[in-house]
Protein backbone atom coordinates (compact mmCIF):
# COMPACT_ATOMS: atom_id res chain seq x y z
CA UNK A 1 0.00 0.00 0.00
CA UNK A 2 1.19 3.47 -0.69
CA UNK A 3 -2.39 5.31 -0.73
CA UNK A 4 -5.18 4.93 1.23
CA UNK A 5 -8.70 6.08 2.11
CA UNK A 6 -9.55 4.94 5.83
CA UNK A 7 -12.88 4.81 8.03
CA UNK A 8 -13.91 3.83 11.32
CA UNK A 9 -16.94 1.90 11.64
CA UNK A 10 -17.03 0.53 15.35
CA UNK A 11 -19.59 -1.43 17.39
CA UNK A 12 -20.48 0.28 20.64
CA UNK A 13 -21.24 -2.50 22.90
CA UNK A 14 -23.79 -0.78 25.66
CA UNK A 15 -27.00 0.77 24.84
CA UNK A 16 -26.11 3.07 27.58
CA UNK A 17 -23.46 4.35 26.32
CA UNK A 18 -24.38 5.87 23.24
CA UNK A 19 -23.89 9.84 23.52
CA UNK A 20 -26.05 10.27 20.57
CA UNK A 21 -28.78 8.47 18.32
CA UNK A 22 -29.55 7.31 21.83
CA UNK A 23 -33.33 6.67 20.93
CA UNK A 24 -32.08 4.04 18.23
CA UNK A 25 -30.22 1.68 20.82
CA UNK A 26 -26.43 0.42 19.72
CA UNK A 27 -27.64 -2.32 17.36
CA UNK A 28 -29.54 -0.55 15.35
CA UNK A 29 -27.03 2.82 15.55
CA UNK A 30 -24.55 0.20 14.10
CA UNK A 31 -26.98 -0.85 10.95
CA UNK A 32 -26.73 2.70 10.30
CA UNK A 33 -22.57 3.51 10.32
CA UNK A 34 -22.33 0.12 8.81
CA UNK A 35 -24.65 1.55 6.13
CA UNK A 36 -23.08 4.81 6.09
CA UNK A 37 -19.80 3.00 5.57
CA UNK A 38 -20.73 1.13 2.97
CA UNK A 39 -22.31 4.17 0.69
CA UNK A 40 -19.38 6.46 1.32
CA UNK A 41 -17.09 3.79 0.14
CA UNK A 42 -18.87 3.60 -3.32
CA UNK A 43 -18.78 7.28 -3.32
CA UNK A 44 -14.67 6.64 -2.98
CA UNK A 45 -14.48 4.63 -5.59
CA UNK A 46 -16.16 6.77 -7.81
CA UNK A 47 -14.80 10.40 -6.99
CA UNK A 48 -10.87 9.54 -5.56
CA UNK A 49 -8.46 9.93 -8.11
CA UNK A 50 -4.90 7.26 -8.37
CA UNK A 51 -4.37 3.94 -7.29
CA UNK A 52 -5.62 3.48 -3.67
CA UNK A 53 -6.81 0.48 -1.14
CA UNK A 54 -9.28 0.82 1.33
CA UNK A 55 -8.91 0.45 5.31
CA UNK A 56 -11.96 -0.05 7.61
CA UNK A 57 -10.96 0.73 11.12
CA UNK A 58 -12.86 -2.25 13.20
CA UNK A 59 -13.56 -2.39 17.04
CA UNK A 60 -15.80 -3.14 19.82
CA UNK A 61 -15.70 -0.02 22.15
CA UNK A 62 -17.27 1.36 25.20
CA UNK A 63 -18.44 4.59 24.00
CA UNK A 64 -17.95 7.48 21.32
CA UNK A 65 -14.31 8.71 22.57
CA UNK A 66 -12.69 5.12 22.93
CA UNK A 67 -13.56 5.32 19.00
CA UNK A 68 -11.47 8.34 18.64
CA UNK A 69 -9.12 7.29 21.32
CA UNK A 70 -7.96 3.92 19.35
CA UNK A 71 -8.51 5.29 15.78
CA UNK A 72 -5.41 8.04 16.89
CA UNK A 73 -3.32 4.73 17.36
CA UNK A 74 -4.66 3.54 14.24
CA UNK A 75 -4.29 5.48 11.72
CA UNK A 76 -0.59 5.93 13.25
CA UNK A 77 0.23 2.81 12.75
CA UNK A 78 -1.56 2.73 9.47
CA UNK A 79 1.13 5.86 8.20
CA UNK A 80 3.79 3.02 8.91
CA UNK A 81 6.68 5.39 10.15
CA UNK A 82 5.84 7.71 6.49
CA UNK A 83 5.46 4.89 4.37
CA UNK A 84 1.50 5.75 3.68
CA UNK A 85 -0.69 8.72 2.66
CA UNK A 86 -3.90 7.94 4.05
CA UNK A 87 -7.48 10.14 3.33
CA UNK A 88 -9.33 9.55 6.02
CA UNK A 89 -13.20 9.84 6.29
CA UNK A 90 -15.33 10.13 8.70
CA UNK A 91 -18.68 7.63 7.94
CA UNK A 92 -20.88 10.85 8.11
CA UNK A 93 -18.77 12.08 5.05
CA UNK A 94 -20.00 11.92 1.50
CA UNK A 95 -18.05 12.44 -1.78
CA UNK A 96 -19.55 13.93 -4.58
CA UNK A 97 -17.34 15.46 -6.77
CA UNK A 98 -13.49 14.31 -7.70
CA UNK A 99 -11.20 14.15 -4.97
CA UNK A 100 -7.22 14.23 -5.79
CA UNK A 101 -5.17 14.69 -2.81
CA UNK A 102 -2.61 11.66 -2.83
CA UNK A 103 0.72 12.98 -3.09
CA UNK A 104 -0.59 16.76 -3.69
CA UNK A 105 -0.24 18.14 -0.11
CA UNK A 106 2.72 17.83 1.69
CA UNK A 107 1.38 18.90 5.31
CA UNK A 108 -1.02 17.01 7.77
CA UNK A 109 -4.22 18.95 7.20
CA UNK A 110 -7.87 19.52 7.82
CA UNK A 111 -9.74 21.43 5.28
CA UNK A 112 -12.46 23.50 6.88
CA UNK A 113 -14.27 25.29 10.20
CA UNK A 114 -16.46 22.80 12.45
CA UNK A 115 -19.56 24.49 13.98
CA UNK A 116 -19.14 26.94 16.08
CA UNK A 117 -15.77 28.26 13.85
CA UNK A 118 -14.32 29.38 17.47
CA UNK A 119 -13.53 26.33 20.26
CA UNK A 120 -16.11 26.85 22.76
CA UNK A 121 -18.14 25.56 25.56
CA UNK A 122 -17.03 22.11 27.74
CA UNK A 123 -14.27 21.29 25.13
CA UNK A 124 -12.52 24.83 25.82
CA UNK A 125 -12.20 23.14 29.42
CA UNK A 126 -9.91 20.07 27.83
CA UNK A 127 -7.42 18.74 30.49
CA UNK A 128 -4.62 20.09 28.35
CA UNK A 129 -5.46 24.00 28.12
CA UNK A 130 -5.49 24.21 24.40
CA UNK A 131 -7.48 27.06 22.59
CA UNK A 132 -7.95 27.63 19.08
CA UNK A 133 -9.71 30.96 17.23
CA UNK A 134 -10.01 29.23 14.22
CA UNK A 135 -11.11 25.78 14.66
CA UNK A 136 -11.47 23.33 12.14
CA UNK A 137 -13.07 19.86 11.73
CA UNK A 138 -11.62 17.02 12.16
CA UNK A 139 -14.27 15.05 9.93
CA UNK A 140 -12.00 14.67 6.87
CA UNK A 141 -8.14 14.49 7.31
CA UNK A 142 -5.37 14.08 5.25
CA UNK A 143 -1.81 12.39 6.58
CA UNK A 144 0.84 12.88 3.25
CA UNK A 145 3.74 10.27 3.64
CA UNK A 146 6.19 13.80 4.06
CA UNK A 147 4.16 14.48 7.55
CA UNK A 148 6.56 15.31 9.99
CA UNK A 149 7.34 13.04 12.73
CA UNK A 150 7.24 16.16 15.39
CA UNK A 151 3.48 16.39 14.44
CA UNK A 152 2.82 12.84 15.30
CA UNK A 153 5.11 13.52 18.69
CA UNK A 154 3.52 16.47 19.62
CA UNK A 155 -0.56 14.75 19.03
CA UNK A 156 1.24 11.76 21.27
CA UNK A 157 1.73 13.83 23.92
CA UNK A 158 -1.99 15.18 24.74
CA UNK A 159 -3.06 11.13 23.09
CA UNK A 160 -1.39 8.96 25.76
CA UNK A 161 -3.64 10.86 28.12
CA UNK A 162 -6.71 11.36 26.63
CA UNK A 163 -9.92 13.22 27.52
CA UNK A 164 -12.52 11.30 28.22
CA UNK A 165 -14.83 14.32 29.61
CA UNK A 166 -15.35 16.42 26.32
CA UNK A 167 -16.66 15.18 23.08
CA UNK A 168 -13.59 17.43 21.17
CA UNK A 169 -11.03 15.80 21.72
CA UNK A 170 -9.37 14.11 18.92
CA UNK A 171 -10.64 17.90 17.12
CA UNK A 172 -9.04 19.42 19.30
CA UNK A 173 -5.38 17.54 19.10
CA UNK A 174 -5.90 17.25 15.66
CA UNK A 175 -5.86 21.41 15.49
CA UNK A 176 -2.98 21.75 17.69
CA UNK A 177 -0.95 19.20 15.41
CA UNK A 178 -2.02 21.33 11.66
CA UNK A 179 -1.45 24.73 13.37
CA UNK A 180 2.04 23.26 14.36
CA UNK A 181 3.03 23.28 10.94
CA UNK A 182 1.56 27.00 9.87
CA UNK A 183 -0.38 29.41 12.32
CA UNK A 184 -2.24 30.80 9.28
CA UNK A 185 -5.68 29.42 9.43
CA UNK A 186 -5.99 30.99 5.60
CA UNK A 187 -2.84 28.25 5.11
CA UNK A 188 -5.36 25.34 5.58
CA UNK A 189 -8.87 26.55 4.27
CA UNK A 190 -10.12 24.24 1.54
CA UNK A 191 -13.63 24.11 2.24
CA UNK A 192 -14.86 22.52 -0.66
CA UNK A 193 -12.86 19.24 0.45
CA UNK A 194 -15.05 19.39 3.98
CA UNK A 195 -18.23 21.24 2.95
CA UNK A 196 -20.43 21.28 6.13
CA UNK A 197 -23.91 20.52 6.09
CA UNK A 198 -25.53 21.02 9.27
CA UNK A 199 -28.99 19.30 9.54
CA UNK A 200 -29.21 18.28 6.03
CA UNK A 201 -32.59 16.03 4.90
CA UNK A 202 -33.35 14.76 1.69
CA UNK A 203 -36.15 18.10 1.55
CA UNK A 204 -33.66 20.63 2.37
CA UNK A 205 -31.41 19.44 -0.54
CA UNK A 206 -34.02 21.10 -2.47
CA UNK A 207 -34.47 23.73 -0.85
CA UNK A 208 -32.63 26.88 -2.14
CA UNK A 209 -32.66 29.44 1.62
CA UNK A 210 -30.82 26.70 3.07
CA UNK A 211 -27.98 25.63 0.74
CA UNK A 212 -27.64 29.97 0.14
CA UNK A 213 -27.39 29.76 4.18
CA UNK A 214 -24.32 26.98 3.96
CA UNK A 215 -22.78 28.92 0.98
CA UNK A 216 -22.46 31.60 3.36
CA UNK A 217 -21.31 29.20 6.25
CA UNK A 218 -18.97 27.56 4.04
CA UNK A 219 -17.68 30.56 2.22
CA UNK A 220 -17.57 28.45 -0.98
CA UNK A 221 -20.92 27.03 -3.16
CA UNK A 222 -22.23 23.52 -2.56
CA UNK A 223 -21.82 22.72 -6.45
CA UNK A 224 -18.06 23.50 -5.82
CA UNK A 225 -17.73 20.94 -2.85
CA UNK A 226 -15.95 17.66 -3.59
CA UNK A 227 -16.53 15.93 -0.05
CA UNK A 228 -19.74 16.75 2.45
CA UNK A 229 -19.48 16.37 6.13
CA UNK A 230 -23.65 15.56 7.21
CA UNK A 231 -22.95 15.71 11.25
CA UNK A 232 -24.14 12.10 11.64
CA UNK A 233 -24.49 12.54 15.53
CA UNK A 234 -27.18 15.22 15.00
CA UNK A 235 -29.28 12.33 13.56
CA UNK A 236 -28.07 9.11 11.95
CA UNK A 237 -30.77 8.16 9.68
CA UNK A 238 -31.77 11.22 8.56
CA UNK A 239 -27.31 11.47 7.57
CA UNK A 240 -27.90 8.26 5.68
CA UNK A 241 -31.49 9.42 4.19
CA UNK A 242 -29.02 12.37 2.67
CA UNK A 243 -26.76 9.92 1.73
CA UNK A 244 -28.81 7.77 -0.09
CA UNK A 245 -30.76 11.20 -1.60
CA UNK A 246 -27.00 12.51 -2.96
CA UNK A 247 -26.02 9.23 -3.92
CA UNK A 248 -29.65 8.93 -6.28
CA UNK A 249 -28.92 12.81 -7.65
CA UNK A 250 -25.49 11.98 -9.03
CA UNK A 251 -25.62 8.48 -10.23
CA UNK A 252 -29.42 8.03 -11.12
CA UNK A 253 -29.52 4.77 -9.35
CA UNK A 254 -31.19 3.07 -6.58
CA UNK A 255 -28.75 1.98 -3.57
CA UNK A 256 -29.12 -1.39 -1.70
CA UNK A 257 -27.80 -1.57 1.59
CA UNK A 258 -27.13 -4.96 3.38
CA UNK A 259 -28.81 -4.13 7.12
CA UNK A 260 -31.50 -1.32 5.93
CA UNK A 261 -33.89 -0.52 3.29
CA UNK A 262 -35.14 2.41 2.17
CA UNK A 263 -38.99 2.27 1.84
CA UNK A 264 -41.08 6.03 0.93
CA UNK A 265 -37.92 7.96 2.43
CA UNK A 266 -37.45 5.91 6.13
CA UNK A 267 -35.12 3.72 7.13
CA UNK A 268 -36.64 0.11 7.87
CA UNK A 269 -33.73 -2.13 9.42
CA UNK A 270 -33.58 -5.60 7.93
Amino acid sequence: MSNIVAMALCRIKDNNSLEYNQDKGADKTFKLYSSMCDILCESADRFVEGEWDFEIIENDVKNYQEIFDKNFGEVYEMWDGGKNNILFLDLDTFIVNTVDVFDKLSDFQMFNYTDPKTLGGNDAKNKYGLQHQHYLNAGVRYYPKSMSKDVWELGWQYAKDWDYNIWGTEQIIFNEMMYSQDKDHNKWLTPEMNYQMMNATPELLENPNYIQQLNLWNETELNKAKIVHLHGTRGAEQTLLTQWSLWKKLTGEDFEFEHVNIVEGKVEYK
